[in-house]
């Protein structure tokens, strides 16, 4: 490899380590995802479970066949 005289600045090493940074976080956040919810088909209602992996807390929200829809509270079982 041929010197070209070019250093790496301070600065340069910060963009560098930033990107890096930012490459790192897309890829936890696309193989680590926060949310997991499941559909539950109940006789005349559908009720989506929301769970949040990071926290452990979990919200049910249940649809009526009159589109009709309640939530419930959110559960933090520690």
């Amino acid at each position: 490899m041929a010197a070209t005289g070019v250093r790496m600045t301070q600065r340069d090493a910060f963009w560098w380590a930033l990107l890096g940074v930012i490459v790192l976080a897309i890829f936890a956040h696309v193989f680590l995802p926060r949310y997991e919810w499941r559909e539950v088909r109940d006789p005349g209602a559908i009720s989506i479970i929301m769970f949040d992996k990071w926290t452990g807390r979990v919200q049910r929200a249940i649809y009526d066949d009159k589109a009709g829809l309640s939530v419930m509270s959110v559960y933090t079982p520690f």
